[in-house]
């Protein structure tokens, strides 16, 4: 935690989200580890089989980066302000364009890929934890609440869940991570804290569950209703907790009666944390693949690499991959497809887990041993020694901790790992360093001084990354 934070903390997302997360949220609800799941002990044996191989990965990793200098990368980085500190100010015009891009995302893919950066008001609290002077803390509190309201009445006019939890996820880990690599000493005080955050956050997670299923159960009307409509059938579902409770146990019976299903958790919000069942479908629909599947299935893996690059690419190279027929198809639908013969569509959460086992069998631990190598070191080029010697993290390393926690070192298939690193990362420091030179010129027109927001990558030769 000290040298490879942001790695370090992917790790222990994997075995939260995959094993640790599904045993206490079941056991806290009085429910059965194994309901739902096709193959519990399987799942969980090979869940903890990856969860060693990446422990053992990042042993060599750290040892492999122990004393590398900065390099190329690292300082084009630099020179696009990645490492560079915002000020508050920066922040709020930085989260103003990624809310405007929340807006546009749904009707354009170019502004869909500034959408990360609506959360970056919620790093000022970071910020202001680590530095007092940062900021006046009350003020911008306002705001944040502010700001709260409005990206929850944004995700119930689009009916998407995942954009109302994102921003809180985001700070709650980030926190988390910050207290995981404090060399504070531990006293009774911080633990009656973190048991009173406890309560709060079960009692919180309740309404919030329900606040989630009426946003399910109004999800029908997405494509034919108003953002006023959305907003206000999820409001009236709220309402009625007996119609949310009665939606449960019908959603619940509806799955016992299908040939494929991914209800695990009952909570609609902690759901989000938790991809158990996810690794369970997947490696359970994988295991029954073979002879002439096995091949279609190396093949289609193939054409979704080919889907990572634009089309226009594609079109030069004259690569034979419908990449617009392939929109709306995940890895699951593909392993439940060779499996059992459903139809293609729906987009069902895969598991690269399940994938690299039908592909490669036994070998496929070793491959995944190389990947990890490949996935730490894509993670903590977002973190950096500032001049105090002390490792820091970016703006881009805190906005992320909420996706690398919940996929970083695993992800629905090969190709969109290979996709979040190949062109996710590129195209995230670019559009960064973009906006953030915008916020500094829009933030130096208003306070009429310019910010202090130089560099501060130092070219120490004990850089970890």
């Amino acid at each position: 935690m000290e040298t490879h934070p942001l790695s370090s903390f992917a790790i222990v997302g994997l075995c939260v989200t995959s094993l640790f997360g599904a045993l206490l949220i079941q056991s806290t609800a009085s429910t059965p580890i194994v309901a739902s799941l096709h193959q519990p002990l399987i799942t969980f044996s090979v869940l903890c089989l990856y969860q060693l191989v990446s422990l053992l990965a990042h042993m060599l990793y750290r040892i492999m980066t122990k004393s590398s200098s900065p390099g190329m990368l690292r300082h084009a980085m630099q020179k696009l302000g990645v490492y560079s500190k915002p000020s508050a100010i920066n922040l709020w015009i930085i989260g103003g364009f990624g809310l405007m891009a929340l807006l546009l995302g749904r009707t354009s893919p170019v502004a869909n890929g500034f959408s990360f950066l609506a959360w970056s008001p919620f790093l000022i609290p970071i910020y202001a934890s680590q530095e007092p002077e940062y900021c006046n803390m009350k003020l911008h509190s306002i705001g944040l609440a502010c700001y709260a309201t409005v990206i929850v009445i944004i995700a119930m006019a689009f009916n998407a869940r995942g954009m109302m939890l994102a921003g809180v996820a985001t700070v709650l880990l980030v926190f988390l991570l910050l207290g995981m690599r404090s060399v504070k000493p531990f006293h009774v005080q911080m633990l009656v804290k973190l048991c009173l955050f406890g309560v709060l956050g079960g009692a919180f997670s309740m309404p919030l569950g329900n606040l989630v299923t009426a946003m399910v159960m109004a999800r029908g009307d997405r494509n034919k209703s108003t953002a006023a409509e959305m907003i206000s059938k999820s409001v009236e579902n709220l309402q009625h907790p007996d119609k949310i409770k009665a939606y449960r146990i019908h959603a619940l019976l509806a799955d016992l009666h299908t040939a494929y299903d991914e209800n695990y958790i009952a909570n609609a919000m902690l759901q989000r944390f938790v991809i158990t069942k996810f690794h369970d479908n997947a490696i359970y629909y994988a295991g029954m693949i073979s002879g002439k599947g096995i091949d279609q299935l190396n093949k289609i893996t193939g054409d979704f690499y080919w889907t990572v690059l634009p089309g226009p690419i594609l079109n030069f190279f004259k690569v034979d991959v419908d990449k617009v027929g392939m929109q709306g198809t995940s890895m699951g639908d593909v392993l439940v497809n060779l499996a059992i013969g459903l139809p293609v569509g729906g987009e069902k959460t895969g598991s690269m887990f399940g994938q690299g086992w039908a592909l490669y069998g036994v070998a496929f631990p070793f491959i995944y041993f190389i990947i990890c190598l490949i996935l730490f070191a894509s993670i903590d080029i977002f973190a950096f020694q500032g001049a105090n010697g002390q490792l820091e993290m970016t703006v881009i390393g805190m906005l992320n901790v909420w996706p690398h926690f919940l996929f970083g070192i695993t992800n629905d298939s090969f190709s969109a790992m290979f996709m979040g690193v190949v062109r996710g990362i590129p195209q995230t420091v670019i559009l960064y360093g973009v906006v953030f030179s915008m916020a500094k010129a829009i933030s130096n027109k208003i306070t009429g001084t310019p910010a202090d927001n130089s560099p501060v990558l130092s070219q120490n030769k004990s850089l970890k990354s």
